[in-house]
This record gives structure tokens, sequence and C-alpha cells, in this order.
């Protein structure tokens, strides 16, 4: 191949991403599948360096479209990485599923090397929802549902500082350690299920007369 052709190829690639990345950006991060495309036009760029000749490296390409468009380079690393983590879902399934769901997808390739077919296929529906989708992979994880109680998804994802998260650490580890200590031989979930737990009587044991009448909760 011509390194004329080759070189109009990566022009009409890097055109393609801006267009979708000047499109998000105006629509302030609302389009779900656009994300989705964005995700593997980020990744076809990285894989066959269609920045190299017009930018200095890719992390510099990154941060062009960041500052053009106003879009977080954590973000858009972010979803590079969900594109490049889910090698069993095509460019149209991913654009279908929106970029919510597929970060549910990504979270779950990780832990276990892939995904299923019907993990996927549960993903493009329009009718399951992100919290759907969650239920779904816990529930085939856990192999085993509780007799009693319902399915809650407290949605605590959220980026945090060196210092938050070490905050945060303290004070799961207390709660893990305090009398009596949980034990390691419950699964995790059960385990982080009583880490909320205590967290949420300590709290209420000194904050009670806080608690507003058909005030939000989670």
């Amino acid at each position: 191949m011509s390194e004329t052709i080759v070189n109009a190829e990566a022009q009409a690639k890097l055109a393609e991403v801006e267009s979708l990345a000047a499109k998000l950006g105006a629509a302030e991060a609302q389009l779900e599948a656009g994300y989705g495309q964005l995700a593997f036009g980020l990744k076809e760029v990285s894989e066959h360096k269609y920045w190299e000749g017009s930018y200095e490296d890719f992390g510099a390409y990154m941060d062009h479209l960041s500052e053009k468009h106003k879009l977080g380079t954590r973000q858009m690393y972010n979803y590079l990485s969900t594109a490049r983590e889910l090698t069993d879902v095509t460019p149209l399934q991913l654009s279908t599923m929106g970029i919510s769901k597929a970060l549910v997808l990504r979270d779950a390739a990780k832990l276990n090397g892939k995904v299923d077919d019907a993990h996927i296929e549960a993903a493009v529906n329009p009718k399951v929802s992100v919290k759907d989708l969650k239920k779904i992979l816990f529930d085939a994880k856990q192999r085993v549902k509780p007799v009693d109680g319902a399915w809650l998804d407290l949605e605590f994802e959220f980026y945090v500082d060196d210092d938050e998260r070490a905050e945060l650490h303290a004070a799961a580890n207390a709660a893990r350690n305090m009398n009596p200590p949980i034990s390691g031989t419950l699964t995790e979930f059960m385990q982080r299920k009583e880490i909320a737990l205590r967290w949420a009587r300590e709290f209420l044991s000194t904050h009670a007369e806080s608690i507003v009448e058909g005030g939000k909760g989670l």
C-alpha cells in the first residue's frame, strides 16, 4: 500500500474521530451511542498510529481532543480502554449499547477474562438498563441468589483523590476488623454488604436526629 493511500486513510480516520468528539463535546456528554463510536475510533487511531505525522505522540493527540472539544482526557482513555478490553464486542454493538453499559461489561471482562455472548446481547437490548445489566452479571458470577432480599445498586462509583481513597480504605478496614470481625470466608459481596451496614449503623447511632421525613436517601 502506497504512503499516499496510508496517509489519506489516517487523515480520514482523524477527521472522523474529530467530528465525533466535536458532536459529543457540544452535546455535553448526552450521546451514549456516540461515545461507543468514539471509543472504537480512538482504538483505531491508537493501534494504527494514525496520529503520526500530525501529532508528536498519541498523548498529544488526546490532549488536542480534550482541549478543543472540552472532553475529559481521563474519560477518553477510559473509553479507549473499554474498546480494547471488549474484544468480543463489535463496533456496532458497542455503539448500540452505549458507553455506560460498555463500561459495566469492561469491568466484567477484566475480572473474568471475557464476557459471554448472552451478556453482550443483554447489553445491546434497549430494554435492559445499566442497573439491570449489573444485576445480570452479578447473579451470573455468584451462581446462587440469596433466599431473601431484593437487588440494591448503590451506584457508588466515583473518582477520588489520594486522600479520599485512603480515608475510605481506612474506614472499610476498621469496619472489617471491629468486634466481631467480618469473616473472610464470606463471599466478597457479603463482606462489602456488611461493611456498608456497619457504616450505616455507626452513622445512625450518632446522627439519627438528622433524618428528614420524606427526605432523599439512596
